[in-house]
């Protein structure tokens, strides 16, 4: 029973230290949601903290992929942006 108890709050533990994927998120007073573009994204927030571009294949394709940071409240929000458009918010 103990056993069962330790290994539970071990992965609580790590639940809420993981990254929390969000459809939208309140950054620095701005609302930010999937679908939006690079460019709304840099208009309500200003240029991020720091930027990584890459590309991943997709059904055989080259998609080009750009992953922005802001931080905000204590957090660090970072937002992927997929063909221009946002495709996932994570927080942590």
């Amino acid at each position: 029973m103990m056993k069962k108890l330790l290994i539970a709050a071990a992965l609580m533990s790590a639940f809420t230290f993981a990254n929390a994927n969000l459809t939208n998120a309140g950054i620095n007073g701005e609302r930010v949601r999937v679908g939006d573009s690079y460019g709304q994204i840099v208009g309500k927030l200003g240029q991020p903290a720091s930027t990584y571009d890459y590309t991943k294949n997709v059904n055989g394709k080259e998609t080009p992929v750009r992953e922005v940071s802001y931080s905000s409240d204590g957090k660090t929000y970072t937002i992927t942006i997929e063909n221009g458009k946002v495709t996932a918010i994570k927080s942590r």
